[in-house]
């Protein structure tokens, strides 16, 4: 099935600089970049709302039923309103930490650092941290395992919330492989990073009792280093979008252990992010503050 390029965020609409981050959440796609902000698109990119954010780039997103949150390199995780983009506050402030990396599951939200911390927090309670190995650029949470990865290597920790007010968060390590970032979930059984040369896809069982092992490596998937991997499940059948500094967005079809090329479309922008729609879209941010919409023929 072919990929072609839907539309592209009109000029006077798209971000100043680099796109970092993209979200699509309840009809909306909302991206955030270095010049600081974030913006609110409709499916079809008509450009709903915008906010400064932050002074600096804005790292990553993430988002709840009512609440769009913030990081970015000053310290901060901030929260906006989802329909007008209006900030609520800050959820933290640490100036000694770069937020790097968010992510929501469930009633939570996880933030990753460049310390190597992953903090929680449940309703927007704070419930600890762990600590893993590396600075963290990238991360997943599938269950009670986190896999988090900078540049060199992959780290699985598993962890258990609190069960009360005075205990503390519980965590340990499950082992770790070579990679590095983006890493991606692929449903609930795969999930999918870069080698460390950065243009191969490795993908492993997301199970504990096969140790995560590998599955296969698709080596020279990208002539130059990817930057982004989206995994998803389509009609029951795991799918893997990529894209990166070749300007590509590629489509893969996994059957057990064999992964193939399904389709392929150039973007005319190095590839920062990718994010998929709930009617089959694919939306990709990156180099110059472009924002583009693929779709499936």
């Amino acid at each position: 099935m072919p990929l072609r390029v839907g539309c592209r965020v009109d000029d006077a609409d798209k971000h100043g600089f680099d796109v970092n981050s993209l979200l699509y959440h309840q009809g909306v796609l909302y991206t955030a970049g270095d010049d600081g902000k974030i913006k609110a698109f409709t499916p079809d990119l008509t450009k709903l709302a915008e906010v400064q954010s932050n002074p600096c780039s804005v790292f990553s997103i993430a988002a709840s039923p009512d609440t769009l949150y913030s990081c970015s390199n000053e310290g901060t995780i901030k929260m906006f309103e989802l329909k007008t983009l209006k900030e609520k506050g800050e959820l933290i402030r640490d100036t000694k930490l770069e937020f790097w990396k968010l992510k929501t599951v469930n009633d939570l939200l996880f933030s990753g650092d460049n310390e190597g911390n992953i903090k929680v927090w449940k309703a927007g309670v704070y419930q600890g941290f762990f600590n893993t190995a590396e600075p963290i650029k990238d991360f997943e949470i599938s269950s009670n395992h986190c896999f988090s990865v900078k540049d060199n290597d992959v780290y699985v920790s598993d962890f258990m919330l609190p069960a009360t007010p005075t205990d503390k968060l519980q965590y340990g390590d499950k082992g770790s492989f070579m990679g590095r970032a983006p890493i991606s979930l692929i449903g609930d059984k795969l999930f999918a990073y870069i080698s460390r040369e950065g243009m191969d896809i490795c993908i492993n069982e997301n199970n504990p009792t096969s140790r995560f092992k590998l599955v296969t490596q698709v080596k020279g998937a990208h002539e130059k280093v990817i930057n982004a991997l989206r995994g998803a499940t389509w009609n029951n059948k795991p799918i893997l979008f990529s894209g990166g500094w070749d300007k590509a967005v590629k489509k893969w079809n996994i059957d057990d252990d064999i992964v193939k090329l399904d389709s392929s479309v150039n973007v005319d922008i190095v590839i920062n992010a990718i994010a998929l729609g709930d009617k089959g879209e694919i939306y990709v941010g990156g180099s110059d503050g472009h924002v583009v919409r693929i779709e499936v023929e």
